[in-house]
């Protein structure tokens, strides 16, 4: 029996106003996912057994053009954070991304 602990993974996304969008990312076995959100943030929390490398983008939408918005993408491991960067969105195009970390 593999009594190795798992590795808590998670995708965390911050936006400074409400929006729609999508983030992709991939899960435990390396297949890419898809899924759209709603609101100012979203979270996955992932489960590896062994280390491997997560890919974790996102696309917003930023309808009204609205000026200082900004997005935070944030990887955190057994609840340390390992990666984190803010991006701001422009103000002259409705949609933006793919804002990718790592």
């Amino acid at each position: 029996m593999d009594t190795l602990p798992l590795i808590k993974v998670e995708l965390i996304v911050k936006i400074n106003f409400d929006t729609f969008g999508q983030v992709q990312f991939t899960d435990d076995n390396g297949r890419p996912w898809i899924k759209e959100f709603v609101g100012n943030s979203w979270s996955k929390e992932i489960y590896l057994r062994q280390h491997k490398e997560i890919i974790f983008r996102v696309f917003v939408n930023n309808t009204f053009l609205q000026k200082g918005r900004k997005v935070t993408l944030i990887k955190k491991i057994n609840n340390e954070v390992i990666d984190q960067k803010d991006f701001e969105l422009s103000s002259d195009k409705l949609f933006e991304g793919w804002f990718r970390l790592g």
